[in-house]
């Protein structure tokens, strides 16, 4: 497996930051990956409809609204297919897989993991939103892929953007025995990333990005890249935990063949 760290690059502009898609240790040209920060405003979305600072962020990087597609999202695995004839009226799902290079993809994320999904032979994207409820839903969106374009996971580049991570993801019991339950186990031993969950001086501990990484390796996926900036302690991204429910700022995730 080609597994790759990186840090966000909050430069030229300290909105967004822009991180590629790598592919047998090269970066992919053509295809833009990126998230906006906490300075950008709140990335509400809900129901088709965006919200002035989406707006906004939008045409700062030159994109037609009416090009970026969302979903209003449920904490779901559901992925949804969408070209430029699809209305665009965000769809109850938490993913979304395109291969119109005149769409965007978005969605929107403050703790929960962004997924990135390139497929290098046929120019087919995927994104998606997974939380702890979600997670699996990055399968989910390369089993459509496969469906729709007959995409192989040797040909995909997957990069898991910025979360809540590791150090600080502590969850109750409850959730954590649920959690284990379905994406625990033991690790690999060339798998060069942790357990799913584990324990820290008697508290649990979950890994969105190894549970992630380990999914999409077992699917076949070879070219992984992990963020490491984590949005709990990163005070330019949004972080529902660390912000807190009534004043968090939601980010928003964006794919496409753009140029920012």
């Amino acid at each position: 497996m080609n597994l790759t760290f990186f840090h966000l690059d909050f430069s030229p502009s300290p909105d967004y930051a822009r991180f590629p898609f790598i592919f047998e240790g090269k970066a992919v040209p053509g295809v833009s990956a990126l998230i906006s920060s906490r300075s950008a405003g709140n990335m509400l979305y809900s129901e088709g409809n965006n919200g002035p600072a989406r707006l906004a962020f939008f045409r700062t990087l030159g994109l037609d609204p009416a090009r970026v597609y969302a979903c209003t999202q449920v904490h779901s695995r559901d992925v949804r297919e969408v070209d430029r004839e699809t209305p665009n009226a965000g769809p109850r799902a938490d993913g979304l897989i395109s291969r119109d290079r005149a769409i965007t993809l978005s969605v929107t994320v403050a703790d929960c993991l962004p997924v990135f999904l390139y497929d290098a032979g046929n120019g087919g994207l995927a994104l998606v939103h997974s939380g702890w409820k979600g997670t699996g839903i990055a399968l989910n969106a390369l089993r459509l892929m496969e469906e729709c374009w007959g995409t192989r996971p040797g040909d995909v580049a997957a990069v898991l953007g910025p979360c809540i991570r590791r150090c600080c993801y502590r969850v109750d019991g409850e959730r954590a025995r649920a959690f284990d339950a379905e994406f625990g186990g033991a690790v690999p031993r060339a798998f060069p990333l942790g357990r799913a969950v584990f324990q820290a001086a008697g508290e649990f501990f979950l890994d969105l990005q190894a549970t992630n990484a380990r999914l999409l390796a077992g699917a076949g996926v070879r070219n992984i890249a992990v963020c490491e900036d984590c949005t709990f302690t990163d005070e330019r991204l949004g972080s529902f935990r660390r912000e807190g429910p009534s004043g968090y700022t939601k980010m928003a995730a964006l794919a496409g063949f753009f140029n920012a």
